[in-house]
């Protein structure tokens, strides 16, 4: 809340008020520009939020199914000795793309599929329904990145669009309008200060006048020597 006594009705301070509602105004319409940006890239993910999901889903149901299957056909055992004999999972690299000022993630996976020769279980010692749970859990796991990444996204594009909306109403509501008001008061308390002061010039000047006429007027009503008001004024 502005104090408008605190204000000094000076010539500068309304030259920096008038630079400061130019440089809100500027803000305030990148801002507008910014927010519209973020609420496009947020819509335009929305499709891809869901068929991450969807794709998540049915990967976690197929996974499931398959570790099932293989649980009746080898045991828990079985399935957990082929677990066990996988020595190098996959490796997570995380970078960021630029999105309005928006560091949003991009995650990838390494080593995330693998050939059979590569898993570490023998082939030999174990049955085909292994190899189809170890496949349907690395396309589990490539989802629930793939799913991961655009839900931080989301999230990210979210709070920044809340954060900027806040800003872009603050400007429109608080602080511009409180800038425009105490231009418009220092405007008018500057009109006041010129009326006076013509008022004082007018007044000094119409006082001054006044004097010269009377001193202007002194000599022109004193007797003349010589004259007979003069001549009486001797007797």
């Amino acid at each position: 809340m502005v104090l408008f006594e605190e204000i000094r009705p000076t010539r500068g301070e309304l030259i920096a008020v008038k630079r400061r509602i130019i440089l809100s105004e500027r803000a305030h319409a990148v801002l507008k520009r910014k927010l519209d940006g973020l609420m496009l890239e947020l819509v335009s993910r929305l499709p891809e939020a869901r068929a991450a999901e969807d794709a998540l889903f049915e990967e976690l149901v197929r996974a499931q199914e398959e570790l099932a299957v293989a649980t009746m056909m080898v045991g828990e055992l079985g399935v957990l000795i082929a677990a066990e004999s996988i020595e190098e999972g996959p490796f997570l690299f995380v970078s960021s793309t630029n999105a309005f000022g928006t560091l949003l993630p991009s995650f990838s996976l390494e080593r995330a599929k693998k050939n059979l020769e590569d898993r570490g279980y023998s082939l030999l010692g174990t049955t085909p329904v292994i190899d189809d749970v170890v496949s349907a859990y690395e396309h589990l796991i490539l989802g629930i990145v793939r799913a991961a990444e655009v839900d931080a996204s989301l999230r990210l594009l979210a709070a920044e669009v809340a954060r900027t909306r806040r800003r872009v109403r603050a400007l429109e509501h608080r602080v511009l309008p409180e800038l425009r008001e105490v231009r418009r008061m220092i405007e008018l308390r500057r009109e006041e200060l010129d009326i006076e002061e013509h008022a004082r010039l007018f007044q000094a000047k119409r006082i001054r006048a006044n004097r010269e006429a009377e001193s202007t007027r002194r000599p022109a009503d004193a007797p003349i020597e010589g004259s007979p008001s003069c001549a009486h004024r001797g007797r």
